[in-house]
């Protein structure tokens, strides 16, 4: 039997087992944030009262290792959550849950805890899933890649839309039905049990868009407090124990010598949304001949965050004490700039973007790799600087770059399905009609390849359920877009390879003072660059006039 015939078996061993364990625990069983010696484990049960979890080192359970009790309450939706430490670097457990009063077994789960040293390991990065597009089949093929770690980046459920009978969420109730809704699904369940989860959330799990620093009107504190609550509820997630920071989710993780991720928080401390003050839908005037110049000075204002002044400290910190060859920096949001809208992502948080790559090329960090999701769609962008120097700012080190892949969605609208939601608005007309039309493929095709070639994008999938699997060893770094057809309706759908990188690891930096790098470089191939053409179209020069009159506003 092949690897892939037994991880697909395992999987259904772990579907029956779910099912069996359904009526005390009807969620099934998780664990998430697992270090080299820690891990949260997490079930859910119908009745309140004391439930018991065992951790072993074998699946019979005849070693355990941890055996407590921890109380079930309506107060908590009777979530059950329980860190267990002490545990052993590089070590496979088992564990599961019995619930005392009825004296039930959940089904098992299983978690590795972090290595220690140059170890491979493989992870799996994706995120976006709504109840609306159930079942999340493509996770049937996430368990199956045999990862140590899944990466659950965001929208982990759409509370503010409707789905199966269930109406936006307003309150604790309705958020923490949310939650529970996305958890009856089989295969996530099956991931959660085979595969242990480091989450974080963006924004639906609050309301489309909103920004935690500046709520909309609509949103009360009351109504955040609720999902947050909720959220915290459901996800095997550990409290960073903050004082002055209760609800804080951006936290690090170090995996042996070769990989350390940040993991952001991109909504709580944010800045408002520019859309809010009437920014359009094409500011820069990359399709239509407009160039709006208040929204574009606002935009270059330096006051605005996306991450809030202490995490942008934690994460340039993080970055530039870490000694692991491989720095992943997990946005739920895209550094990559879709041209469009730029409001809700890394695009409406410009100064902000810009200093932090800066940051990381000024001090020479090597490895770096941006992993994101949101915006339905699965893109491999080599540099996200590309689109930085030949648009808006400039001065970044030759030969610098940073790459971003975006991965996902587990189920939902993807992108292009969702372009094609103008369709019954313009043209009163069905969505699936619609984006089969030619005058749909020009548009779409035409919007495509602008942000394509804006940005030197070399790998865009904007139509398939799929997620990222990265391979990480001592000699290299694959990383491998994988995904279905974006159908929630077709059974069993074949899987996919999209596309795949291979990266090699950094080598030494320069021993030439990095501040000085760029003017260096500048000297030595000044006569090789007046033979470049400067001639620039009109938009990328208005763009540039327009930042130095924001710059000498800020003076």
């Amino acid at each position: 039997m092949s690897k892939t015939a037994a991880a697909r078996a395992t999987l259904a061993l772990f579907i029956f087992a779910l099912r069996a364990g359904g009526q005390t625990f009807p969620q099934g069983v998780a664990c998430g944030d697992v270090t080299e010696t820690s891990a949260i484990c997490w079930t859910r049960v119908s009745l309140p009262g004391s439930v018991r979890i065992d951790i072993a080192t074998d699946d019979q359970f005849q070693q355990i290792v941890v055996s407590n009790l921890v109380q079930a309450s309506d107060d908590a939706d009777r979530t059950v959550h329980h860190d267990a430490v002490g545990l052993s670097p590089g070590t496979r457990y088992f564990y599961r849950f019995t619930h005392l009063g009825t004296d039930e077994t959940s089904p098992p789960g299983t978690f590795k805890t972090a290595p220690q040293g140059p170890t491979s390991f493989r992870f799996v990065y994706t995120g976006d899933s709504n109840a609306a597009d159930q079942p999340f089949r493509v996770l049937s093929h996430a368990a199956a890649e045999q990862a140590e770690l899944w990466f659950w980046a965001g929208d982990t459920a759409y509370c503010d839309g409707s789905a199966g009978g269930l109406p936006p969420a307003t309150d604790l109730a309705g958020y923490r039905a949310k939650h529970s809704q996305n958890r009856d699904d089989p295969f996530l369940q099956a991931l959660m049990a085979a595969v242990p989860v480091w989450v974080q959330w963006d924004d639906h799990e609050v309301a489309n868009d909103y920004d935690g620093g500046d709520l909309e009107p609509h949103i009360t504190p009351q109504q955040r407090a609720d999902a947050y609550r909720a959220f915290f509820d459901y996800m095997p997630i550990r409290r960073q124990g903050v004082a002055d920071d209760p609800d804080r989710t951006y936290r690090s993780i170090r995996y042996g010598d070769l990989a350390e991720f940040f993991i952001l928080d991109c909504r709580q401390y944010r800045s408002r949304d520019l859309s809010r003050d009437g920014g359009g839908i094409d500011p820069r005037a990359f399709f239509l001949p407009t160039l709006e110049i208040g929204t574009i000075l606002r935009l270059s204002d330096p006051s605005r965050t996306m991450l809030g002044k202490r995490q942008l400290s934690w994460l340039k910190d993080g970055l530039q004490r870490s000694t692991a060859t491989w720095k992943f920096v997990l946005s739920s949001l895209p550094f990559t700039s879709l041209l469009v809208m730029p409001y809700d992502r890394w695009d409406g948080y410009d100064v902000e973007r810009y200093d932090l790559l800066r940051f990381v090329d000024e001090q020479a960090i090597t490895g770096v790799v941006l992993l994101s999701a949101d915006i339905h769609g699965n893109v491999y962008n080599p540099d996200v600087t590309h689109f930085l120097r030949n648009t808006l700012q400039e001065g970044f080190s030759l030969g610098f770059v940073i790459p971003e892949f975006i991965a996902g969605p587990i189920a939902t609208e993807s992108i292009r399905r969702e372009i094609g939601l103008i369709g019954p608005l313009l043209f009163d007309t069905a969505v699936s009609e619609f984006i089969a039309t030619p005058l749909f493929d020009f548009g779409f095709d035409f919007l495509m390849n602008t942000i394509i070639g804006e940005n030197k994008l070399a790998f865009v999938e904007p139509d398939r359920f799929a997620y990222l699997v990265v391979d990480v060893t001592p000699e290299q770094l694959t990383l491998t877009h994988r995904g279905v057809v974006a159908d929630s309706s077709i059974h069993d759908p074949p899987l996919e390879t999209l596309h795949q990188v291979v990266l090699a690891p950094p080598g030494p930096t320069s021993c030439f003072p990095a501040p000085l790098l760029p003017t260096f470089c500048c000297l030595m191939l000044a006569p090789l660059a007046r033979t470049r053409c400067r001639a620039g179209s009109a938009r990328r020069r208005a763009a540039r006039t327009l930042r130095l009159v924001a710059d000498s506003a800020q003076i």
